[in-house]
């Protein structure tokens, strides 16, 4: 896996006296208009000092990365349906894979061991139990169904509806537990983009992009999982033990009885996120996220212009009891801070500094100007890190420069190895 070709990657800034101790890892991948056709990648690691801790190369597209409590790394190759566990040598250690895998076959004396679920997506993650945390789907036919998003009188008819089902399962890859988002949420309500065609390139043809999860994470102050899902723009936490939805959070517009009773009560000045990513929780027990900003509106509200979004980190201090939440931090929303990042994208929170690394994961323009597209724009990608009072001490640029053809590229997140 060591890099031959290395990427183009250029360090703008960097503060190692403020920054925190340890290696941030990352994804570097085709975006914007080469993503449905590239295939090549890099997973790297940069140290806080700013030198290459290593730099693996791929000939298909790295998707998440996640560093382990023994400083190994997990990481997918989602169309190659793959999961590896290696370590920062690069040394696969142990992998898993999809039973439609072509790659289930033992190799130079590597474990692997088969995933019992259909298809895996977007964020691979680790509960404290060991047990793989995952994003899988299914498709389901609703009658009646409004086939446009952004239209108060759409057509209605039958359709084919992509909904995430959430999966624990164990290193064995046997399921312990799934929940399904058809069962939890409204599956008629819709925002901008639940009518997409995002699974049609994966599998599911003339289907509907309803909810996107595109993140899951687990809380261990009450046995709990939060899902991000971009189509619909909140995030949900639910009980781990008996799947009730807990709440919703997220702009309260267009939800029916009985998820509207689960919605969170704004307290003070807040910003709703839309098309979030990365959903986790901090050591303060407060969920922070990548707020993409998409549109930053709801059906049938006026949807705000590309070239006037931005995206930002979000930090949201919130009571399940009283279900009230408060916005407690941002990074984006300065004028002067503002960037967009119309896809991917993280936000992960550092124990010793309080610093937050932040992934503008796919920055995309066309001839130059910001668009929500991305599958016709160029792309690049932007990792900084920032301190509580949205100083930045890193900053790294992932962009093509060549004068001829340059490459579109992209990161979905960022995790980080402590020293």
């Amino acid at each position: 896996m060591q890099a031959k070709n290395q990427p183009p990657i250029r360090i703008v800034k960097n503060d190692p006296s403020r920054r925190e101790p340890g290696t941030i890892i990352f994804n570097i991948r085709p975006g914007g208009k080469a993503d449905l056709t590239g295939h090549f990648g890099w997973i790297m690691g940069v140290d806080h000092l700013g030198q290459t801790a290593f730099c693996w190369e791929f000939n298909e597209q790295p998707q998440d990365t996640n560093a382990l409590p023994n400083k190994n790394i997990i990481f997918s190759l989602t169309k190659q349906g793959m999961i590896h566990e290696a370590g920062c040598d690069g040394q696969i250690i142990r992998s898993w894979y999809l039973p439609t895998s072509k790659n289930g076959n033992s190799e130079n004396g590597i474990k692997k061991t088969a995933l019992n679920i259909p298809l895996f997506h977007h964020r691979t993650n680790l509960m404290p139990n060991g047990n793989f945390l995952l994003l899988s789907a299914e498709e389901r036919i609703f009658e009646n169904w409004p086939l446009k998003d952004d239209d108060k009188n759409s057509p209605r008819g039958q359709a084919k509806v992509i909904g995430d089902v959430i999966v624990e399962a164990d290193q064995n890859g046997q399921i312990i537990n799934q929940w399904k988002i058809f069962d939890l949420l409204d599956p008629y309500r819709l925002c901008y983009g639940s009518c997409s065609p995002y699974w049609r390139q994966r599998g599911f043809p003339d289907s509907f992009d309803w909810c996107h999860a595109n993140a899951a994470s687990y809380d261990a102050t009450d046995d709990s999982i939060l899902v991000s899902l971009r189509t619909q723009d909140c995030i949900i936490k639910f009980s781990r033990k008996t799947g009730e939805l807990i709440w919703i959070l997220g702009d309260p517009k267009n939800w029916k009885s009985p998820w509207k009773e689960k919605l969170l009560k704004p307290i003070g000045e807040l910003s709703w996120p839309y098309h979030q990513h990365d959903c986790s929780v901090t050591t303060e027990g407060h969920v922070l996220c990548f707020d993409n900003g998409n549109f930053r509106a709801l059906p049938f509200d006026a949807k705000m212009p590309a070239e006037e979004s931005y995206s930002r980190a979000v930090e949201y201090k919130i009571d399940s009891k009283n279900m009230t939440i408060q916005q407690v931090w941002s990074y984006g929303d300065a004028m002067h801070e503002r960037l967009f990042a119309c896809y991917q994208g993280g936000a992960y929170r550092l124990k010793e500094t309080g610093n937050t690394i932040i992934t503008y994961g796919g920055i995309s323009t066309i001839d130059g100007i910001p668009t929500n597209r991305n599958l016709e724009a160029f792309c690049y990608a932007r990792i900084i890190e920032v301190t509580k009072n949205n100083e930045i001490v890193f900053d790294l640029m992932i962009e093509d420069q060549s004068i001829n053809n340059p490459v579109p590229l992209s990161s979905f997140r960022a995790d980080f190895i402590p020293k």
